[in-house]
């Protein structure tokens, strides 16, 4: 029995196909069609009554969301996570640990790893993206100073109980060790991104030649252009702009980074390598109040999670929706290269876009139904539907 959606505007990566629609048989798309298709008794038909019909969202960086966190390190809080966001479009994910006590991140990581292997109704968990302890202390935003570590080989295995499906590193590209662990990560096929860092230019070469790609929400937790000897010094910001070799995501909640700073972003990088994030925490989906993370507390309020203190952002409390909502109506990119940013590009970076990240025959069967105002009414997961309004 084949699924098919048909009478939709189907989102390719730099166009819509009106009038055109999907089979899915198993966890693949089998066509993709214009117009009308041959169908069987017993196939299942979605009319999308003219509305969008997207690959389903990708997010390689997501902390918590439904009153969940990663860090709570039970399989029941990772799938609460998925679920929550799968709601929202989001199809697949890395959870996302912080800089934690070696323990508590051990525990979460043997968390998301038993939720990779179980059945769950919510987004596919792909694995672990580790977001410190090794990161720089002047930049540490809403992490805790008290268990920053020193990178090095051997405290990152220590900490990921080996290394099991880790497929992302966030960390400081100026600290010692850095350049050898970034080296053995590349060498694994491991994301490395510059994230909580005061790297300065020479420093991001260093790092681009170690193995760095990427850079973890750009503009936000890092340093800028400064004169410590009157004479200007890029930092982290502006090297991530000039050097090629740099992803780049950006949390595009519209309220971590205003719309000027998006485009300036895009104008300074492939198209391929822009990448928008939630970066969600555990009040994403939730009601204003207060929270926790890491143990800092929190304060969600005019939908931001900040600090108790107000000394600095803690994560932020978007979905998947928000964030193409917000590319597309306040930034002004255009609908196909907005669900680029949250699908395709991030399915790259991760090096998995030969199987998921866009429509096209032959890839796992993971869409999202949504209209105009970027409303989600339909998700599918691996052929599956996992919401439906």
């Amino acid at each position: 029995m084949a699924v098919i959606i048909y009478n939709a505007k189907v989102i390719t990566r730099d166009s819509v196909l009106e009038k055109s629609g999907i089979r899915v048989e198993g966890d693949r798309i089998t066509e993709v069609f214009s117009g009308e298709t041959a169908f069987l008794a017993g196939d299942r038909l979605i009319d999308a009554q003219g509305r969008f019909l997207s690959p389903g969202f990708i997010d390689s960086h997501i902390h918590g969301g439904g009153g969940a966190d990663t860090m709570d390190a039970t399989e029941e809080a990772v799938v609460h996570i998925a679920e929550t966001h799968g709601k929202h479009g989001l199809t697949a994910f890395l959870p996302t640990t912080l800089t934690a006590s070696v323990p508590d991140i051990q525990k979460a990581c043997k968390a998301i790893c038993n939720t990779m292997e179980k059945q769950h109704p919510g987004a596919a968990v792909l694995g672990v993206h580790l977001e410190g302890p090794f990161i720089s202390l002047k930049y540490k935003g809403a992490q805790n100073p008290a268990h920053i570590q020193r990178p090095s080989v051997e405290a990152y295995l220590e900490i990921s109980n080996g290394g099991k499906n880790v497929k992302r590193v966030s960390m400081a590209p100026e600290l010692d060790g850095t350049a050898e662990l970034a080296a053995y990560l590349k060498k694994n096929g491991i994301l490395v991104s510059a994230a909580h860092t005061d790297a300065d230019y020479a420093s991001m070469c260093k790092g681009l030649k170690a193995g760095f790609s990427h850079v973890t929400h750009c503009y936000n937790g890092m340093s800028g252009v400064h004169s410590p000897d009157y004479y200007c010094k890029a930092g982290t910001v502006e090297s991530a702009l000039e050097l090629d070799g740099y992803s780049a995501e950006i949390i595009g909640d519209g309220k971590h980074m205003p719309p000027e700073m998006i485009r300036l972003l895009i104008k300074c990088k492939r198209p391929e390598q822009v990448m928008l994030t939630t970066d969600s925490t555990r009040p994403a989906d939730m009601s204003e109040g207060e929270y926790e993370l890491g143990g800092l507390p929190v304060l969600v309020t005019d939908g931001v999670a900040m600090l108790a203190d107000r000394s600095a952002f803690a994560g932020s409390v978007a979905t998947m929706d928000v964030l193409v909502r917000n590319a597309v109506q306040n930034v002004g990119i255009p609908l196909p290269q907005a669900v680029a940013m949250v699908s395709y590009n991030t399915a790259l970076s991760l090096g998995i876009e030969k199987e998921r990240g866009s429509l096209c025959k032959g890839l796992i069967a993971d869409a999202v139904l949504f209209d105009s105002d970027i409303h989600v009414s339909t998700v599918m997961r691996e052929g599956k539907i996992i919401f439906d309004e």
